[in-house]
């Protein structure tokens, strides 16, 4: 047998690295929720630390960059208790969450199947996660942090429940959605948890830049669309930061390969730059599979040409 050098793993006491959950661990989280994110399978944003609700303090509030839910996240260090799981609830409720997410190092069973319980009765809106923290060494290395989920929603029972309440026409775009997100996730890396039961006539997600987003979606003029969204809440801030990007206009459309649709929008308060073709959710299954193919390919192309823009735009915008 061909002698082979493999290292050895060590697990690593997390209080080594974060002496206290609160002072030392929140605020760590806080800084590194796309770590947390990418073993969920969500886009989190932060919106603040120590969300207060009634006499308590959250750990972490945020939102899942993809449809602007709440996302609340309380940290625990040592073993799960029925104190936290109280706690949990009452967050959720105080903030409305659709997202609620426990940490800790270690999840007593049954505080494990009360997570698995809630996502079994409540909604397909509304999911509860449980993530243990760990730390791990590769032959001495530094420490590094691992999020592993020990419970999570079941989307697809939650969709089974679901499907028979809905319209002709949220069929029709859970039919279409399904295997374009299947898509995403097997050939892209997009994660399995984000392939969900979308009944409406658009997709979207963040960009990794504060204010972007990015659409998939079905408009009334007979078109399918992809579209970068600049929404701050701020009009003038949104015009001021279209006004900037089209002066980069020759530069995008030849990234794009194609002109684009560059719509102001003064009258919504939210600025769009897009790409469209023809289409619509009606047409056949054989026109609908290439528009899928089109979105796929426009949705994924849109970020990596806009990035570095949207980041130097903002970078510009922030400075006195």
């Amino acid at each position: 047998m061909t002698e082979r050098n493999l290292g050895t793993i060590e697990k690593v006491d997390v209080r080594t690295i974060w002496q206290h959950e609160a002072s030392d661990f929140t605020p760590w989280l806080a800084d590194n929720l796309d770590m947390l994110g990418d073993a969920l399978g969500v886009e989190l944003e932060l919106d603040r630390v120590e969300a207060s609700v009634g006499g308590f303090s959250l750990d972490i509030l945020a939102r899942d960059a993809n449809d602007r839910s709440v996302v609340v996240i309380e940290n625990q260090f040592g073993t799960t208790d029925h104190s936290h799981l109280g706690q949990l609830l009452a967050y959720a409720a105080g903030f409305n969450a659709a997202k609620i997410i426990w940490v800790t190092e270690d999840f007593r069973d049954e505080h494990r199947d009360a997570l698995d319980w809630l996502n079994r009765r409540t909604d397909e809106d509304t999911q509860f996660f449980g993530v243990a923290v760990e730390l791990w060494k590769v032959d001495g290395s530094r420490p590094a942090p691992r999020f592993d989920l020990v419970a999570f929603p079941n989307y697809w029972t939650k969709q089974t429940k679901t499907e028979g309440s809905l319209t002709d026409r949220q069929k029709q775009y859970v039919q279409f959605w399904r295997p374009l997100l299947e898509n995403l996730n097997a050939e892209h890396g997009w994660s399995v948890r984000r392939t969900h039961n979308n009944r409406n006539p658009w997709f979207e997600a963040g960009v990794g830049v504060r204010h972007f987003r990015r659409t998939m979606r079905f408009i009334s003029n007979g078109k399918a669309q992809v579209q970068i969204r600049i929404d701050s809440g701020d009009q003038d801030w949104n015009e001021t930061v279209f006004d900037l990007l089209e002066r980069r206009r020759d530069g995008i459309e030849a990234g794009m390969g194609e002109e684009m649709v560059w719509d102001r929008n003064e009258r919504a308060k939210v600025s769009h730059i897009s790409v469209e073709r023809d289409g619509t959710i009606n047409d056949s299954e054989e026109n609908l599979g290439e528009i899928r193919r089109w979105m796929i390919e426009n949705f994924l192309k849109i970020k990596a040409v806009f990035l570095s823009h949207m980041e130097e735009v903002s970078d510009e915008m922030s400075r006195p």
